[in-house]
């Protein structure tokens, strides 16, 4: 698992940068694998990094990633909806 290429935007507004990667992979990644990679390109700690979207191309061995990587750690739960959180595990489903 290497990342292959990588965009980032700075969103001074908000308060974060937002990545677009391509991960090459042997094996079908997770989230936090993707968030520990992004993490360790950025030299930043893996708790800002929020993933918003993997996308898996077909016929290849790339995966896109759509990522947000915060200034404070505290901002994600301002700014992501919940189900984002709830599929990164920063949050529980609410019980019915």
């Amino acid at each position: 698992m290497s990342l292959v290429d990588s965009k980032l935007v700075e969103n001074k507004l908000v308060g974060r940068r937002e990545i677009t990667a391509k991960i090459s992979y042997t094996n079908p990644i997770t989230r936090d694998e993707a968030k520990q990679l992004i993490a360790a390109h950025l030299n930043i700690d893996p708790s800002r990094v929020v993933i918003r979207k993997l996308l898996y191309r077909t016929g290849s061995r790339i995966v896109d990633v759509y990522a947000n990587v915060y200034n404070k750690a505290e901002e994600i739960k301002v700014f992501e909806p919940l189900h984002i959180l709830i599929r990164n595990k920063l949050a529980e489903r609410p019980k019915k």
